[in-house]
Order: structure tokens, then sequence, then C-alpha cells
């Protein structure tokens, strides 16, 4: 049921952008020309989000921004297929795992029959009584304080966060003093270099900090580097804010 759940809350979240992505690949230019012909780059790539205190809507995904060159493009598909390959192999073990049986047999009714007609015969007249549908939540109106609020992790998710920590480390730990732009680097060369999914890095206390958006479903990851090692603190976000927008627990 997680994989599932999982799967389907990542789809939804990059459906555009592979959509714009598989244009770009097809097609010479699927971006805004300008008027001598070239191509615009995507403003909600050209730098990083600042998030503002309280948005009046829900933050775009620039993945969806329809300026995006064919490179941005394919640096955001690029993106995405690194996200789907590291929880891959958490997905196959979700779904080796066996599933609880229900505690209560499924209620059944009756299957009325015309008049006239023969009489149902013993087990075989039954059928699932129908459930019916929850009501939609009273309020839907925007509600930044509500969104904002930090998301409980699925357990593919949560095993993600952990494979995502691991190539990390494993690119920055003891490989040099903790600048910001050492970090930046080294995430770069491992596919981390998409500057709307990375927030930071920042140098703070003799420590590089940084967060990283592997949004398919709601993973954000915050990490920070002191020049030794690297310790990493994932946690869910709704996708209409920002990884830094959210407000944690505790």
């Amino acid at each position: 049921m997680t994989s599932t759940h999982s799967t389907t809350r990542r789809n939804k979240r990059v459906g555009g952008a592979l959509a714009a992505a598989l244009c770009a690949l097809a097609l010479t230019a699927c971006g805004t020309e300008r008027a001598g012909g070239g191509v615009t780059a995507g403003a909600a790539m050209a730098a990083k989000p600042t998030a503002s205190p309280t948005p009046t809507e829900a933050r775009p995904d620039p993945m969806d921004d329809p300026a995006l060159t064919i490179e941005e493009q394919q640096a955001a598909l690029a993106f995405m297929a690194l996200v789907t390959e590291v929880a891959a192999p958490c997905e196959e073990d979700a779904e080796d795992l066996p599933t609880a049986p229900s505690s209560l047999p499924p209620q059944r009714v009756p299957v009325p029959t015309e008049p006239g007609g023969p009489a149902p015969r013993p087990g075989t007249s039954e059928v699932p009584v129908p459930v019916e549908d929850l009501p939609a939540p009273a309020d839907t109106a925007w509600n930044f304080d509500r969104v904002r609020q930090e998301v409980e992790l699925g357990e593919v998710e949560k095993c993600a966060a952990l494979r995502h920590g691991s190539r990390i480390a494993k690119a920055l730990d003891g490989s040099g003093d903790p600048t910001a732009a050492h970090v930046e680097k080294a995430l770069g060369a491992i596919g981390y270099n998409l500057p709307y999914r990375l927030h930071g890095p920042v140098e703070a206390d003799g420590k590089v900090e940084f967060t990283l958006d592997l949004r398919g479903g709601e993973l954000c990851l915050d990490g920070t580097y002191d020049g030794t090692r690297t310790t990493f603190d994932p946690y869910g976000v709704h996708p209409a804010v920002y990884c830094t927008d959210v407000k944690r627990r505790g």
C-alpha cells in the first residue's frame, strides 16, 4: 500500500514536467522564443526559490514552467530520473512485504430476486455492501498555515532518504573544507544540480547547511557538512509549498 501511494503521489507531481521534457526531446524547441529567434531560460530555473512569509496561493512547480529551454527540461527530467532510481529498491522491498489480513470479514447482503424467479442458492446470493464516499472537506480555501505543516513520510520515502543520504555522504565526507562552493560542487557532481531543488548551501558556525527538495512525493532533506562528516534530517512537505516553508514538528 505504501509503495502504491508513494508512486501515485510522485506521478501526480512530475506529470507535467515529464511531458515538457519529452516535448523537449521530440521537438527542436518547446521554450519561449525571443524576438531575435533565441529561447529564453525559465525564470524559475534560473534562480533558487525565495520563500515569502505568507504566500496567497500554492507555490508553482518550476518543472512546469512553459518557458524552460530544452536543456533545462532535460536537466529536470534527469533529476527526476535520479529521484526515481534512488527510491526504486525501496518500492520493490515494500511490494515484497506481506499485507496484514483484515480482522473483519466482508459484510454481505442478499441479492433480491424478481417475483416468480428462482430463489437464490445458499452461498451464492450475497454481494459486498457498498461503502459510501466520504464527504468532501468543508474548508477547501487556500490556507498557508495548514499546508506548511510537516507531513508524515511513508516507509518508502524514509528508505529513500537513507539512500540519498548515503550517496551524498560518500561524495562529501572528508572531501574538503566546509565551504558552500565545495558542497555545491560535490552535490552537482552526483546529480543534485538543479538550482530550485537545492536551497543553500550556506556557511554557518564552521559548517555548511543545505536543503534538498527530493519530492516526487513529499521528501525533503536537510543536510549539514562539517568537513569530516555529513548529517541529515528528512521530513515530509506538502507539494504546494517549498521545503523551506515547512513548519517542523517540535
